[in-house]
């Protein structure tokens, strides 16, 4: 496969080129009929004539680059592309090809040669006779012609500048430069311009405006040059001022435009998640489907079902909690293992927040304290499926947690695995400071005794604004005493935006669980790197041998300054990074089995996530936007389902860097990647990383009601926009979000 990055920079890069490869001939073109004489005016033509092949061979790059696109990624990498944007070319440009093209060969053509001869040729046919004066006489006689003012045969006259400015020699080169323009600037605002027609119909009325008024005042220009006997172009004072005319007029237009782009970014300043306008019921995925007409259809199943609060979807209010927490959001100074200190957002004073140990099965209780933390905080369980109200997102389950305010989390952990725990309250700054921490929720007690023996160890990747990445709160390298022959499991969890590439260097192990959530008969391997994107977690399962094992952070050039070192005595020499080891792949890992659904399984609906970067303006400013089918929060699509549903989701990534897509309350099952069947063991996960280039489907079953967030965890793309949410039919929200409340979710 093509590397995506490199093909999708061309391909945009060629939007711009034919931008400017088109506007060369068109000005070429308008410059025509100022040419004085045939001679220069032919000349003038056949240079046209020239760059307009040069235009039609950028074009032609250009649809070798779609078809290699087409050809490495599929349809949906390019259907925008193909429909949206190319058409605005391709339409004048065969209006080029068949009207333009066969006016500039006329005019081009060489104008006829005089036939006769000089007198001292005819006269004299062997020159060895003619005298030296004599022909010195008449060649500077021929001079003194060329010099001469052109003859009348010789200047353009009213007939051919009627031809050289005729708006079917002119407008279709003009309206090339046009189409052009509007298929960049589609490409750069609105890359999911086939998901609405209204945009698409939008730029097909600018071009087909905009070459009516250019035919227009060609054909004046035309009627105003044909009369006349002489023909000049304007003085340079008229042609400053009308340059400077055209280029007030376009800056007024774009800021005119840019302003009402300002002003319809802004976020309102108080809504519910569940009045929402874009509503996608997942009936129809067509390619000018209508989200917005299936609002009245969700309106009339709604008023037929029994509808429930999010506040009302709970875990036990009543009965002693097994397992009691207070975690106190604070600011504190945290000192680091190297001995530097950082201010830090905490939970109990600690960086990263307390670990949380519950058994699988029981009522836990978490108490939520707000002791300084202006903006409010809120606690996620992320990975953990807890009732809807216990889900912890601001403004969609429950208000931010003020200073002064206590919030109470109850519910029972029904899986187990490894979790991890943060503020959906400003998560982008929240989580970035430091309110975070690690859950682990250990099989049931009944399996203890399997389980004593193991030495579990829980690893955490942060990376603190402003500051180098670390290791369960550690920015230099960990070490703990480990006896050979010891089980160990280590719970690596991505606390980070990006992706991380860690290498498990002294011994080979095993992938037990993705997720939380068992693999199916894991593979012995080594000397394989592992990739985790933002919010994810793979569980490792190994013998500590008679050496020293590392975990550390892998790549090229990279050293194990940090890490956790796990050797017999507490200390031993460092096993080196390994650099170009293959990557793992839990695609292709562990053993298949019988799976609830698949590919052939019947779905109740059925979802497509186009992932893009556009320009734009996002509350108030001028931002690079993460899309999700060419719209930003809160005008993404809302995923509507009924309970007991079966729902498949494709994701598409088509911009330029990963995306971690998390799904609150469910796990998915990955179907395939990029067109190709899971062939492992059954992939479940609940926050999928989709790199660029990349096409999953997923699938899960519609069985946790309520109000959930899917959003991109990389915290910084969510707080730009790239948040959508899943609602089940009948269920409301009290809350609101937007300036005007507590509430600011990502």
């Amino acid at each position: 496969m093509a590397d995506f990055a490199i093909l999708a920079g061309i391909h945009q890069g060629f939007f711009l080129i034919l931008v400017f490869a088109a506007l060369i001939p068109a000005l070429k073109a308008k410059a025509l009929i100022y040419q004085p004489t045939r001679r220069a005016l032919a000349k003038k033509a056949r240079w046209t004539q020239f760059f307009v092949w040069l235009f039609i061979l950028a074009f032609a790059g250009h649809l070798f680059v779609t078809w290699a696109y087409f050809q490495s990624f599929g349809w949906l990498f390019l259907k925008d592309k193909a429909i949206g944007f190319l058409p605005l070319i391709v339409v004048p440009l065969l209006t080029v090809v068949c009207i333009s093209l066969p006016r500039l060969w006329q005019l081009g053509a060489k104008p006829g040669k005089s036939q006769e001869k000089p007198s001292y040729i005819v006269d004299n046919p062997d020159l060895s006779l003619l005298s030296e004066n004599a022909a010195t006489l008449e060649i500077t006689g021929l001079l003194d012609q060329d010099n001469a003012q052109p003859t009348e045969s010789e200047l353009v006259d009213a007939d051919l500048r009627k031809s050289a400015s005729a708006p079917e020699l002119i407008v279709p080169l003009q309206a090339t430069v046009l189409g052009s323009v509007t298929a960049c600037f589609l490409q750069l605002f609105f890359p999911a311009v086939t998901l609405e027609p209204s945009t698409l119909l939008f730029a097909w009325g600018v071009l087909v405006a905009g070459t009516s008024a250019l035919w227009i005042m060609q054909s004046w220009q035309q009627q105003r040059c044909s009369r006349s006997a002489e023909w000049k172009p304007p003085a340079p004072l008229f042609r400053f001022l009308r340059g400077t005319a055209v280029l007030l007029l376009l800056a007024a237009g774009s800021f005119f435009w840019g302003n009402q782009a300002l002003l319809a970014s802004k976020l309102p300043a108080q809504f519910k998640m569940t009045d929402h306008t874009n509503i996608d019921t997942g009936h129809d995925t067509g390619l000018f489907a209508r989200a917005q007409s299936a609002h009245a259809g969700h309106d009339r199943t709604a008023s037929a079902i029994q509808t429930v609060s999010v506040a009302d979807l709970t875990g036990p209010r009543e009965g002693e909690a097994d397992r009691q927490f207070t975690l106190t959001a604070q600011k504190a100074t945290v000192r680091l293992s190297s001995g530097k200190t950082m201010e830090a957002w905490t939970f109990n004073g600690q960086y990263p927040g307390p670990e949380l140990r519950i058994k699988q099965g029981e009522l836990v209780e978490v108490v939520l304290e707000n002791k300084d933390i202006a903006d409010g905080v809120t606690i996620h369980w992320h990975g953990l499926n807890v009732p809807n109200a216990e889900d912890g997102v601001a403004g969609a389950t429950q208000d931010a947690v003020l200073p002064g305010e206590t919030h109470v989390y109850r519910f029972y952990a029904n899986q187990a695995g490894t979790f991890w725990y943060h503020s959906h309250q400003q998560a982008s700054v929240q989580v970035r400071k430091g309110l975070f921490g690690t859950l682990v929720v250990e099989p049931a007690a009944s399996t203890e005794g399997a389980e004593s023996s193991i030495r579990d160890l829980t690893v955490i990747h942060h990376k603190p604004k402003g500051e180098g990445a670390t290791i369960n709160g550690a920015d230099t390298l960990l070490m703990q005493t480990v006896s050979p022959g010891t089980p160990v499991r280590l719970r690596f969890i991505n606390a980070e935006n990006m992706p991380i590439t860690y290498q498990l260097c002294g011994t080979p192990f095993q992938v037990v669980a993705i997720d939380g959530n068992d693999v199916n008969e894991p593979n012995l391997i080594a000397n394989q790197a592992l990739q985790l994107g933002a919010g994810g977690r793979y569980d490792l399962y190994f013998t500590m041998p008679d050496r020293p094992v590392l975990f550390a952070s892998a790549g090229k050039g990279k050293t194990a300054e940090k890490g956790l070192l796990l050797s017999p005595d507490g200390s031993g020499e460092v096993p080196a990074l390994q650099e170009g080891v293959p990557l793992f792949d839990p695609a292709r890992y562990g053993a298949p089995m019988t799976l609830p659904f698949d590919l052939r399984t019947p779905f109740d609906r059925e979802y497509e996530m186009l992932f893009d970067v556009a320009f734009g303006m996002y509350d108030g400013r001028f931002e690079g936007l993460w899309t999700i089918n060419g719209k930003v929060f809160p005008d993404t699509p809302m995923m509507m389902v009924a309970e007991g549903d079966l729902v498949k989701v494709t994701f598409v990534n088509r911009s330029f860097m990963d995306h971690p897509m998390h799904l609150h309350g469910h796990h998915m099952l990955v179907l395939t990647r990029n067109g190709k069947p899971v062939t492992g063991s059954p992939w479940w996960t609940d926050t999928l990383n989709v790199a660029p280039g990349e096409t999953y489907e997923v699938a899960f079953r519609a069985d946790n009601p309520g109000l959930w967030m899917d959003h991109c965890h990389n915290q910084d793309h969510a707080s730009l926009g790239m948040s959508m949410h899943l609602l089940y039919e009948g269920v409301t929200s009290p809350y609101e979000v937007g300036h005007a409340t507590r509430n600011h979710p990502e």
